[in-house]
């Protein structure tokens, strides 16, 4: 089950990550939109956490987590306030709460497979 859980923690990261990125090149914008400024923006954030991610660093996956609640929160209100195109919020909502949740597990599972590592060694 903790290999699961880091998998779809890492399956939701890269599907945000990659949902970010199209959301800024793909959908339509006005003419002013600065596109560069909005990926440094919008990408820039969550590549801070992709080396504990993919080293399965469970502190890493448990401080990212407070990091997607913007990304969250970002798409919520953009679901709220944005016309009637709601793939791109629709998508950050998704990957955001199954990173999340699974992250959370992961991080739940790592903490108790020590605890019983650490107690197997106490009766030793």
């Amino acid at each position: 089950m903790m290999r699961f859980c880091r998998f779809t923690s890492l399956l939701s990261y890269f599907g945000l990550l990659l949902t970010i990125m199209a959301w800024i090149l793909l959908a339509p914008h006005g003419d002013n939109y600065p596109t560069a400024a909005m990926l440094l923006l919008g990408v820039l954030p969550l590549l801070f956490p992709l080396t504990g991610l993919l080293y399965g660093r469970s502190y890493t996956h448990a401080w990212s987590g407070f990091l997607v609640l913007f990304y969250l929160a970002h798409a919520i209100g953009e679901l709220y306030s944005g016309d009637a195109f709601w793939l791109w919020p629709g998508l950050e909502i998704f990957f955001s709460l199954s990173f999340l949740i699974a992250a959370n597990l992961y991080v739940r599972f790592i903490a108790k497979s020590r605890n019983r590592s650490q107690s197997d060694q106490t009766r030793v």
